[in-house]
């Protein structure tokens, strides 16, 4: 029965802090395979990546077995929300297309059994550098 949600953040797929990235997201794909029989919805709170950049007819090398995944997830009826994070904002259409993701690029409250969420990634919730404001809207 699925009724559980589920939240993710900060993963930093790609980032040199990871010593083999491809372990990182073989690891991660296991945990989606492991959620995925009681998975209401799940929510990626940002930073999945560690930069993202998306072009017209481009997209970032690697993560083709997260993107599977995502993908798999997505077309079994599994909503799965992803919110834009400071390391992954620069994204177009692709994995909305392609992989079926919800995404967001700004806070959602929302009830989840009977509780109240504040949903966003929290790099845009204290102050911010006026450099980083401009990057954003671009």
């Amino acid at each position: 029965m699925r009724n559980k949600t589920y939240f993710l953040s900060d993963v930093h797929l790609g980032s040199s802090w990871h010593a083999n990235s491809i372990d990182v997201e073989r690891r991660l794909c296991r945990w989606f395979d492991m959620v995925r029989s009681d998975a209401k919805e799940i929510y990626l709170l940002g930073d999945i990546f560690d930069y993202w950049f998306e072009y017209k007819s481009v997209v970032p090398r690697g993560f083709t077995r997260l993107l599977g995944k995502l993908s798999e997830l997505t077309d079994s009826g599994i909503p799965i929300y992803f919110f834009i994070g400071n390391h992954d904002i620069w994204l177009t259409d692709y994995l909305s297309t392609e992989c079926g993701l919800i995404v967001k690029k700004e806070p959602v409250v929302k009830t989840i059994n009977n509780k109240v969420f504040f949903l966003a990634h929290g790099d845009g919730l204290g102050d911010e550098a006026w450099t980083f404001k401009f990057i954003r809207k671009i």
